[in-house]
C-alpha cells in the first residue's frame, strides 16, 4: 500500500480548550475589576473604620471633638491648609514630624472640607501674594510655616506653636525640650476661629519686664480671640477696637501716662484682666500707679506674700498650695481647688467706690498668714501675720448692660508660660482662665474646642492594642499574603482548564 496513501486520524480541534483559555483569562481580569471595585468601596465606606493608629496617645488621628466639629461644617466649607515648604520625603526626626501625619487625617475626615498641600516659596513664589496679597503676614519670612486660609483669612502657624516645651530649659539654654504634642489643638482651634464669625480683640501689655505670653496668646487663640501686643511708650494709646486689656506678669509698675489711657479705658466701660505674683524680680514692687487704677474698682495688690499654714492645702510648701474658689465661681472649672504659688494678697477695698459689684474669686484656707519681705527676699517681723482667709484673685464690674469690669490674680499659675508649659493646655487652672475670659465678654460666645495635649514621652506601642508582631502581621496579610492567594487561585484555574 502506498505510504501516501496511509490513513491518519484526521486531527480535530476541541473549541472548549478555546473558549476554557478565554474564560480563565476573562475570570482573572473579572477578579482584578472586582477586588479593585472592592476596594473602593471599602475606602470609601469604611475608610475610616479600617484605618489603624497604633500609637498609644493617637499621635497621627484626630479626637472625636475635631471629628464633629468637621462634621459640622457645611458640605461647601474649603478650609486650605499650605505647608510653606516641600513635603519631606521623610518626616521622622523633624519638627514635622507629630504635624504632617495628622495633617493628612484631616484631609481624610474632613470629606474634602480641608485641603493640605506643601507649595515651597522658593520654588513658586505667587503663593506668598495669592495668600497675602497686602503681605500683612510677612509670609516670606516664614517659609518652614503653614498658613491656614479660609474665605481669604488666614493665620500663620510655625512648628513650635503645635508643641509644649519646657519654658525653663528655653529660658535659661535656649535650647526646645518638647513635651507635648498640641498639633491638634493649635489647627482645630484655628479653624474654628477662621470659620467663625465672631470678632473679639485683645490687647496685651508688653514692656513691663514680664517673662513672655506665649501660652496665653495660644489660650486666647484658641477661644477665638484676636490678639495683639501693646508695648510700653511714652504716647501709650489704647486702641479703639480693644475688647480686653491684659497685663500679665508686669515686675514693673505702669507709667502716669498708661495710667491715665486705662483710666479712661475703664471710665467707658473697658474689660482689663491683671495678674502678678511675688518673686524676687518684683520684691519691691508696690504698684503704686496700677493700683490707683484698681482702687478705682475697689481692688488693692499688697505688697505681701501668701503663706498657707494649713497642712491640707499646702503642696510642698507654705507658698505653694492650693486655692478655693469662691461659690460664684465654683463652676468655672471642672474641680473647686486649685494651684496656687508665690501669690500676693488681693485685697478688696470695702465700701471705697459705690456702684460697683467686687468679689473675691479664689480663697486660700482660714489658717493663712501674710508675710513681708524685705529687698532681699527676707522675711520681715510685722504685725500682719495673722491667720485669715485671703484672696489669690479678686473680680469688680459695675452696674448696667455693659459695665467696667477686672479680674485681678495674685499668682501667675493661670496664665503665665512657665505653668502653662509645665501643665499644659488642658489643666484646670487654664480651664478656669478661660471662664474669667468669657466672662469679661459681654456677649460670652467664646468656647473654643477643648482638645488635650498629646504627651510626647507616652508615644509608644499599646500592648492591649498591637504590637510589632500584629502591626507585621497585618502588614503580611493584606498587602502579600490575600493578593498573592487571589493571583495563584487564578492561575491553578487556568492551569486546570485549559488542559480541559
Amino acid at each position: 500500500m502506498n505510504k501516501n496513501m496511509t490513513n491518519k486520524p484526521e486531527k480535530k480541534t476541541d473549541d472548549r480548550a478555546g473558549k476554557m483559555k478565554l474564560y480563565s483569562i476573562g475570570s482573572v481580569v473579572l477578579l482584578i475589576a472586582i477586588i479593585l471595585l472592592v476596594n473602593i468601596l471599602f475606602d470609601r465606606i469604611f475608610g475610616k473604620s479600617l484605618s489603624f493608629d497604633f500609637s498609644d496617645t493617637a499621635q497621627n488621628s484626630v479626637s472625636q471633638a475635631t471629628v464633629d466639629y468637621l462634621d459640622s461644617l457645611p458640605a461647601d466649607t474649603h478650609i486650605r491648609i499650605v505647608g510653606l515648604f516641600s513635603r519631606p520625603g521623610n518626616v521622622s526626626g523633624t519638627s514635622y514630624q507629630y504635624i504632617i501625619p495628622l495633617l493628612d487625617d484631616y484631609v481624610r475626615e474632613s470629606d474634602g472640607k480641608v485641603t493640605v498641600e506643601y507649595v515651597n516659596p522658593t520654588e513658586n513664589p505667587s503663593i506668598i501674594y495669592q495668600l497675602d496679597p497686602n503681605n500683612s503676614y510677612d509670609l516670606s519670612s516664614k517659609a518652614d510655616s503653614f498658613v491656614v486660609e479660609y474665605n481669604g483669612k488666614i493665620r500663620v502657624i510655625s512648628p513650635i506653636d503645635c508643641y509644649m516645651y519646657d519654658e525653663q530649659v528655653y529660658k535659661y539654654y535656649g535650647q526646645y525640650y518638647i513635651t507635648g504634642n498640641n498639633t491638634e489643638f493649635t489647627f482645630t482651634n484655628t479653624m474654628f476661629n477662621l470659620t467663625s464669625d465672631y470678632s473679639f480683640k485683645a490687647y496685651i501689655v508688653t514692656g513691663l519686664k514680664e517673662e513672655g505670653n506665649s501660652y496665653l496668646t495660644k489660650i486666647l487663640d484658641s477661644m477665638a480671640v484676636e490678639t495683639a501686643e501693646l508695648p510700653v511708650s511714652a504716647n501709650f494709646v489704647i486702641p479703639e477696637d480693644c475688647d480686653l486689656l491684659i497685663i500679665n506678669g508686669p515686675n514693673s509698675d505702669i507709667s502716669e501716662n498708661m495710667y491715665v489711657a486705662m483710666t479712661d479705658y475703664l471710665t467707658g466701660g473697658g474689660k482689663m484682666f491683671v495678674a502678678v505674683d511675688y518673686n524676687l524680680a518684683n520684691v519691691s514692687e508696690k504698684y503704686t500707679r496700677l493700683n490707683l487704677l484698681l482702687n478705682q474698682m475697689n481692688i488693692n495688690i499688697d505688697p505681701v506674700l501668701i503663706s498657707e499654714n494649713d497642712p491640707a492645702y499646702q503642696l510642698g510648701s507654705s507658698v505653694d498650695s492650693t486655692v478655693m474658689a469662691a461659690d460664684e465661681f465654683a463652676d468655672y472649672s471642672n474641680i473647686k481647688y486649685l494651684h496656687s504659688s508665690y501669690a500676693r494678697n488681693i485685697r478688696i477695698i470695702e465700701n471705697y467706690e459705690a456702684g460697683l459689684y467686687t468679689n473675691p474669686v479664689l480663697l486660700t484656707s482660714q489658717k493663712a498668714s501674710l508675710v513681708e519681705l524685705d529687698e532681699q527676699g527676707n522675711s520681715v517681723d510685722s504685725d500682719i501675720n495673722t491667720e485669715n482667709q485671703y484672696n489669690v484673685a479678686a473680680c469688680s464690674s459695675g452696674y448696667g448692660n455693659d459695665p467696667a469690669k477686672v479680674y485681678v490674680f495674685g499668682t501667675l499659675n493661670f496664665s503665665s508660660d512657665e505653668y502653662i508649659s509645665s501643665y499644659g493646655l488642658s489643666d484646670s487652672n487654664v480651664d478656669f482662665l478661660k471662664s474669667c475670659i468669657r466672662d469679661l465678654s459681654s456677649t460670652k460666645p467664646m468656647t473654643g474646642l477643648n482638645i488635650a495635649t498629646k504627651q510626647i514621652n507616652n508615644f509608644s506601642l499599646d500592648a492591649q492594642k498591637s504590637t510589632t508582631a500584629l502591626s507585621t502581621v497585618i502588614l503580611i496579610v493584606f498587602m502579600i499574603a490575600i493578593p498573592v492567594l487571589l493571583v495563584a487561585a487564578a492561575v491553578i484555574v487556568y492551569i486546570k482548564r485549559k488542559n480541559l
